[in-house]
């Protein structure tokens, strides 16, 4: 009587998703927020620096040259912008130092500039883990971020 019933229901193991991978696994579910956050802000700021590296290319672009500010600093600031925006973007150990030099930098321009340097400040020092060669990428945190939110809503 081991015959196989071809009426019966399939019949599979349902794998329940692993929640959290063993690089977060130290974190709750708020300091793993905190960090995910503070990635998105590491992603904001270097766009918006991109967007001031664009506005500093026009005001070298269209500067008088007889003008009480020389073409050089535009030049100058938006190639250290450029530099900046690379190292942010590959997330290096001195992406984050330039990062935070730039926004010193940007909170002298008040108040967006202000803003947008406090802003940045919170996110460079508040997650030092995003920065260097052991860094947390984005994608993995954006992965595991939806699968706690996923398994939070479940229970």
């Amino acid at each position: 009587m081991n015959e196989i019933n071809p009426y019966s229901a399939p019949q599979s193991e349902v794998f329940e998703p692993q929640v959290g991978s063993d690089q977060f696994k130290d974190l709750d579910f708020k300091q793993f927020k905190k960090l995910y956050y503070r990635s998105c802000n590491v992603n904001a700021i270097t766009f918006l620096l991109v967007l001031g590296l664009a506005a500093l290319v026009l005001a070298a672009w269209f500067v008088d040259p007889d003008g009480d500010v020389p073409k050089g600093v535009f030049i100058g600031l938006a190639a250290f912008y450029a530099s900046a925006a690379f190292g942010l973007f590959k997330r290096t150990s001195w992406g984050r130092v330039s990062g935070i030099i730039v926004c010193i930098i940007s909170l002298i321009s008040v108040p967006i500039g202000t803003a947008i340097g406090a802003f940045g400040l919170f996110a460079f020092f508040g997650a030092p883990q995003l920065f260097g060669p052991n860094r947390v990428t984005h994608a993995s945190l954006k992965t595991e971020f939806k699968l706690r939110k996923a398994s939070r809503k479940k229970g």
